[in-house]
């Protein structure tokens, strides 16, 4: 994951860990049988900080971002 980061300014860089910490904390609440869980799995996920976009995966035990980009 540290390679997608490179190019990303590091106020950016910061809060977008932050906000990706609080979704991973947040998704631990979620109950394993939720039918949230089947939706991400065919879901593109987002999180856009500051007009960067950062694509990620929710993975068992695991949130993976997969892609950052500009606008």
């Amino acid at each position: 994951m540290a390679s997608l980061f490179t190019d990303v300014p590091e106020a950016v860089r910061v809060e977008a860990r932050s906000r990706l910490e609080e979704i991973t904390l947040a998704l631990q609440e979620i109950p394993p049988d939720s039918p949230f869980w089947a939706s991400v799995q065919v879901s593109q996920l987002c999180l856009v900080v500051r007009g960067w976009s950062f694509f990620y995966e929710i993975e068992p035990e695991t949130l993976r971002v997969t892609n950052v980009r500009a606008k």
